[in-house]
């Protein structure tokens, strides 16, 4: 029996050994793409490619790779699935062959069913092929190969058409392989390859015939060459290779799955319920490995999102089998097991992988009951849960909001998806900061302009200005893009911000606004300042010098604070993103809490002993492997060519590898300062770095505040921070005062309502509209018009604020105070609840105050109970 590992490698030695591809090794999950959150499919990489971008590096032009490929969030999200049917998975490995432009369908075809019925020798009487339904041309060559007529079923669009990978890219028809498991697993007596899709049929291997483009609007036109793009799913070949009908059941996954057996003392197939989340646990704990792996951290945004919602996912299914958490990460050691020889990576990450789901599960164990306690509400009531309260579950106790929709329908309830997206809308239009995001389709008009004329020479590390040709201009709203033979500008790449500056010659004038580059080819985003552009004419072109030098500087200092930061806290610390400014350096890094106040004195006494050392900074081009070799630091996730910029700083500072422009000496920088640290997501931290001119007008500005204060307190400067303790303190001492006489005021103004209680039935009832009070003072009223009265109903309206309070012996009857606030809150377009014994509220419409009151005294008083 072919285990998954050598099925991997069986079918890569075939295309690389027979059929001569090039082996590509998988990339990473986190895509170049911006318009996929992760890497969804084998063709993800060449995308470039196959949109004629970049042109086929592989003599002859063809590849075969086995991707790591993760569909747990956007539009090709299986998390609904995974768990509930034998073969869905969050994480899985895509075999795939690609040719772009070099052979067609008449020859993957016969190799594909070579490569099935030779190779893993499959039954060829179980095997059947769907085909789009006006692709005549597979259908000959299936029929040529020896495939009977019955055996090759035409279907539309819905199912053998492949569309492209995110919001634009190549597509085209498709053939697949399927494998019939056999009678036994049929639906019914109507089971066929053509009408069904119940668990008999195994898609195992999906040809594509990539032969067209479809853009972010869903216009279609022919791609130039004609490509093919497979994939087979490893997991599934394997289970039908390994005669299982379930991937969890095959080598790839089942000592994952025994391992969550053993831990949770469950048996599998002892009950569907229990299988669920056995399966469940065992996806997810692969999928989480991996993306950590690939530098994926837990968050609130994008794929980050994606980690959290399928951790606390599997923690949840955790709990349902009695785990304790933290469990999850005591897996990774068996995924470690199965996968490191194919992936030695995940070895080399073990600390951080181990460590990052550790942190994650204590984090998320610190308000699970609490999130439960409020799901619970609902589901004891049978309530649907409202978007405010999932959008609460979500962003207080940490629920994403696919666990609390797949816990609402578990129980017959429904989780409210679009108030959810409203309040979520809500809270990130308060934060908003507008970014302009990159598209595939917005870079192939640029591609088109770099393969007609050629990359762009870039002089910019050794001039700050040089003559150059005009040689294409783009219109764009408000701006003109303009292309230089060569160029001195910086284009924006690594955090550098593109240079800015002009092009200008006797006739024309151009405001460089900002530079950026698609592939080689540099692009002037431009302000036309007079005259016209003529395509050929010279010009002069300088960028802006002053701007560029402290560029440079802010450059370095990232340099020298990402060395401080892992002398300071530990070598782990690695960049997780950085922006770099004329007047500021923004730095992400990933560590697990807030630095302290020492460490980061500490780092910035480092950044500024280096720079009074005045080091030298040097630059050295040198191949990748041989950078490497001499310990330069690589950002992760970056791609590099075959030749890398290797930024060194002293002797043994820092050295990194680094397109960006530099400082030349280390005394350049003059000074750093640190102006913040904060979070930014959990597990990554941002500071925030000014030095040379930003730092000297930084300290400068704060002195001027100093001065300032020192003014209004008619005291030296080194006598304000006391001043201010001092004036402090006395608040704090007089907000006491005022507090103590506000409860004493509100003491007095319930004993003059007391005599508005009337008797009920076990007690006595009390509802009263008044003026606005302070909180404190509001709670300290009822809570001396609770004693006094003894078992009660207290129902106050103090200005805007609504304060219900029950004794248990009259919620015991049916009175609740939780509904009472609900009640109110409704008639007066407020919103408030709370417990039976304690709830509170706020109101908005006023005038419908007396009336909700008076109605509700009136419901008490006649039924002993509030409809609600």
């Amino acid at each position: 029996m072919l285990t998954g590992n050598e099925i991997r490698k069986l079918y890569l030695d075939f295309f690389k050994d027979k059929h001569q591809h090039t082996v590509v090794e998988s990339s990473s999950l986190v895509p170049d793409n911006p318009t996929v959150l992760l890497t969804t499919a084998g063709m993800l990489q060449f995308l470039p490619i196959f949109l004629g971008i970049v042109k086929p590096p592989y003599d002859p032009a063809r590849a075969t790779s086995c991707q790591k490929c993760a569909r747990a969030g956007g539009k090709d999200s299986d998390i609904e699935n995974v768990g509930r049917t034998p073969r869905h998975h969050t994480f899985f490995e895509m075999l795939g062959n690609f040719s772009f432009g070099d052979y067609y369908k008449k020859e993957i075809i016969p190799w594909a069913w070579d490569f099935v019925t030779n190779v893993l020798k499959l039954d060829k009487d179980r095997l059947w092929i769907t085909i789009f339904e006006t692709d005549d041309e597979a259908y000959e060559i299936w029929r040529s190969i020896g495939v009977p007529d019955e055996r090759i079923k035409r279907k539309g669009k819905k199912d053998n058409f492949w569309g492209p990978p995110g919001a634009s890219g190549s597509c085209g028809p498709c053939s697949e392989i399927h494998y019939d498991l056999g009678e036994e697993y049929k639906c019914s007596d109507d089971c066929g390859i053509d009408t069904c899709e119940c668990d008999r049929w195994v898609e195992i291997w999906n040809l594509v015939f990539t032969e067209l483009y479809q853009d972010e609007d869903g216009n279609q036109s022919p791609l130039e060459k004609k490509n093919v793009d497979t994939g087979m799913g490893l997991e599934r070949i394997t289970m039908v290779c390994q005669g299982v009908a379930s991937t969890f059941e095959t080598d790839l996954l089942k000592p994952i799955l025994d391992k969550v057996c053993e831990m949770s003392g469950v048996k599998y197939k002892q009950s569907e319920k229990t299988d669920i989340s056995l399966r469940i646990i065992t996806d997810h704990a692969r999928c989480v490995t991996f993306l950590i792996n690939d530098g994926v951290i837990p968050g609130n945004e994008g794929r980050s999102y994606v980690l959290r919602m399928i951790l606390r996912r599997a923690l949840r299914h955790g709990k349902i089998l009695g785990m304790e958490l933290p469990f999850l990460y005591k897996l990774v050691d068996v995924v470690l097991e199965n996968y490191g020889d194919a992936y030695p990576d995940l070895r080399r990450n073990r600390e951080k992988i181990i460590d990052t789901i550790k942190k994650e599960e204590e984090r998320f164990n610190k308000t699970l009951d609490r999130g439960y306690k409020l799901l619970n509400e609902f589901i004891d009531n049978k309530k649907d849960i409202d978007g405010e309260s999932a959008f609460r579950l979500y962003d207080t106790f940490g629920f994403p909001f696919e666990l609390t929709k797949e816990i609402a329908e578990e129980n017959g309830l429904k989780a409210d998806e679009a108030g959810f997206k409203k309040a979520m809308q809500e809270q990130k239009d308060r934060a908003k900061a507008a970014t302009q995001k990159i598209s595939v389709t917005g870079d192939i008009k640029y591609a088109k302009v770099e393969e007609r004329v050629g990359a762009t020479n870039f002089v910019g590390y050794d001039e700050l200005e040089c003559d150059a040709k005009i040689i294409e201009t783009l219109d764009g709203e408000g701006f003109v893009d303009v292309v230089l033979d060569k160029t001195p500008f910086y284009a924006e790449c690594g955090g550098q911000v593109g240079d800015s500056g002009v092009i200008e010659n006797d006739s024309v004038k151009l405001n460089v606004l900002t530079t950026f580059k698609v592939n080689k080819l540099f692009v002037h985003r431009c302000e036309l300042v007079n005259g016209e552009i003529e395509i050929g004419q010279t010009v002069h072109a300088c960028i802006d010098k002053e701007r560029r030098a402290q560029i440079k500087v802010h450059h370095t200092s990232a340099h020298l604070l990402q060395a401080a930061l892992q002398k300071v806290l530990s070598g782990d610390v690695h960049q997780a993103g950085s922006q770099v400014e004329e007047d500021r350096m923004r730095f992400d890094f990933t560590f697990d809490r807030a630095m302290t106040e020492k460490e980061i004195q500490k780092a910035e006494d480092l950044i500024n002993e280096w720079i009074s050392q005045d080091l030298e900074v040097t630059t050295k081009v040198m191949n990748i492997d041989e950078a490497r070799q001499t310990g330069a630091m690589a950002l992760f996730g970056e791609k590099y060519e075959d030749e890398v910029r290797v930024v060194s700083i002293g002797n043994d500072v820092s050295k990194e590898f680094c397109a960006g422009c530099h400082a030349s000496h280390t005394g350049q920088l003059r000074l750093a300062k640190i102006v913040s640290e904060s979070a930014i997501a959990a597990g990554t931290r941002r500071i925030e770095v000014v030095v040379a001119k930003s730092a000297l007008k930084y300290l400068s500005d704060k002195a001027n505040t100093l001065d300032k204060l020192a003014a209004k307190f008619k005291a030296h400067y080194n006598e304000v921070e006391a001043r201010i303790d001092k004036i402090q303190e006395e608040n704090k001492e007089l907000q006491k005062e005022l507090s103590t006489l506000k409860n004493q005021q509100a003491k007095e103004k319930f004993k003059e309502f007391a005599s508005n209680a009337v008797d009920i039935n076990g007690g006595k009832l009390f509802v009263q509209k008044m003026d606005q009070l302070d909180s404190n003072a509001l709670k300290e009223g009822v809570e001396m018009l609770a004693n006094k009265l003894g078992d009660s109903v207290i129902a106050v309206v103090a200005g805007t604020t609504i304060f219900v309070k029950v004794s248990d012996n009259i919620v015991a009857k049916g009175i609740n105070a939780g509904n009472i606030v609900k009640e109110i809150a409704a008639a007066t377009d407020g919103k408030g609840g709370g417990r039976p014994q304690f709830a509170q509220g706020a109101v908005k419409n006023l005038d419908k105050v007396n009336e909700v009151l008076n109605a509700i005294k009136n419901d008490i008083l006649q039924n002993q109970t509030v409809k609600c």
